[in-house]
Parts: C-alpha cells; structure tokens; sequence
C-alpha cells in the first residue's frame, strides 16, 4: 500500500531558469509542517526513469512531485503510471505547456499547494512510435523550432522568440499521408501537431477541442501559415478552412512522410528526424494533482 505520508521530489536541475534552491526550500519546508517523509532525486540524464521507478517502488509514496518542463513530467509520468501514485507538477520548464492546459501558476507557492492538494484527474496519454507523450507533440515547424532552441545559447520564452525566425527561414514544406480509422488523405503541410492537450506553453490554444480525459487526441494539420485560420485557432473557433487548417479527434493514426524525413519532437523535446509515425491513444494513463 502506497502511503499519503511519504512523497518523492524530482527536479530537473537545467530546465527552465527557476531557481532550484527555491523549489527544494519549499517542498521542504511544506513536508515539515505536515510531517511527510521527503526524498529528493535530481535528474541526470542517465537512466532518470529506471532509478525514479525504482526508487516508488521501494518508498512506495502516495504522490511524486515533477519539478521541471513537460520532458520532466512525462519522464516521472512513465516511470510511475502504472502505480498507485498522484503525479504533482511544479512547473520550471521553458515551455511549462502542461501545467498551463491545467491551470497550475507560475506562483512556486500556489504550486505548491495545487501539488499537495486533494484535487486530481485522470488524463491520457499518447503512444508514438513506443515513445510517450502527454502534452503536443509535432512534426515541421515548431519541431525545427524546439530543435534550433535546444542548440541555442538563451533559454526561456526569450530563447524562443530568438530563435523564431531563424527557424521560419529554415522551414520548408512536407507532403504527408495520414491513415487514421475513418479516413485516409495526403496533403502538403507546415506542421502536423499531435495534441493530447490544449496549449503550448506560450498559452497558445492550438487546439481548443482537445481534453486529456476524453480518450481521444486530435491531429491539427496546418498546410501553410495562415493569419485568419491561424486568428481562428487561438480565438477557440474551429470553423476552419479545410484548404489551409484541419482538426481531426482519433484514437490512432499512422502518419507518413512521402518525400523526406521531417524534423519531430515530443513534449518539447526534439527527436530528430522521421519518414513515419505510429500513434494510439493510451486511456487514463497517469493521475495528476489540479486546481
């Protein structure tokens, strides 16, 4: 039995520019007053998910605390998914997309408080090619993008817009065949974005029907850059032109590269370059603590 008095912290040492010491300073102090059992394993880069399962299985808490971006959180999502355990995020990413589509503040304390709180969903997450996604994950331009900032020398949203037009000078188009249970259909396109949520962390509403409960995820298809459907989007109006933006809701879709590998990358982190890939929906994956 898993027990409420005892949690596991995992931060990520690099993600993001929030002071770790912060986040460790807070969680202490909060597992003091409540008495609970603290332990604290920080990331390395090497063999992260095998020590985190290890180390639930042997302490057996009844929540893990992820403190870092969305690759940290489905990093701890993976290794604990299958165990009786509350998944609490304290964003300190560059792009904290999940803990936007939840609600969760940038506030360390509220945070905080939303992790050790009582309030939890279940949520989805999605297979691609074996690997796990539980946010957005994309094929093109914003891959390119993750890609560019990755090998970039500023981090945060600054980073980001930095290296936002580098990026647009780079991209070229992609023809792409999706086969989904409905349908079959080959179009050129600027990006295809797996979405399991909502935002990216810019809060960006990419996909305003999406719903990590559903038991479904949605494809967005843009073919070109596009400032009305792209307008329509962000304002949650999916009454879009099929001839330049397309949203479809599957529970699995192979996607095809016809003329070259295209750049792909999955909760904000780049996975180099593709010509396919397998996705399916994975009900209920994980529980997370939410406002």
């Amino acid at each position: 039995m898993f027990s409420e008095r005892k949690v596991l912290l995992v931060v990520n040492p690099i993600s993001g520019d929030l002071d770790k010491n912060e986040i460790f300073d807070a969680v202490i102090n909060r597992t003091n007053e409540e008495g609970i059992d603290l332990r604290i394993y920080t990331t390395t880069g090497n063999h992260d998910g095998q020590i985190i399962r290890e180390m639930v299985e042997n302490l057996r808490p009844q929540r893990v605390i992820a403190a870092g971006g969305d690759g940290t959180i489905s990093l701890v999502a993976q290794a604990v998914h299958d165990l009786d355990v509350i998944l609490g995020i304290i964003p300190a990413g560059s792009a904290n997309g999940l803990s936007v589509d939840f609600g969760i503040p940038a506030s360390l304390e509220e945070a905080v408080d939303i992790a050790f709180g009582e309030n939890k969903i279940g949520i989805d997450a999605v297979s691609i090619n074996g690997e796990i996604s539980l946010h957005l994950s994309d094929i093109g331009l914003n891959a390119l993008l993750v890609k560019n900032y990755e090998n970039g020398e500023t981090r945060g949203k600054m980073g980001y817009a930095r290296e936002m037009l580098k990026t647009l000078s780079e991209h070229e188009n992609f023809n792409v065949r999706i086969t989904t249970n409905d349908e079959s259909f080959e179009t050129e396109a600027l990006i295809v974005i797996i979405a399991n949520a909502q935002k990216y962390g810019t809060g960006v509403n990419i996909n305003p029907q999406g719903n990590m409960s559903d038991g479904f995820y949605e494809l967005v298809i843009a073919k070109r850059l596009d400032f009305i459907e792209t307008a329509k989007i962000l304002t949650g109006n999916t009454d879009l032109n099929p001839e330049i933006m397309k949203i479809i809701s599957v529970e699995n879709a192979v996607i095809e590269c016809l003329d070259k590998e295209v750049y792909f990358q999955i909760d904000g982190e780049y996975k180099g370059q593709v010509k396919k890939l397998e996705t399916h929906i994975l009900k209920d994956y994980i529980t997370v603590a939410v406002p």
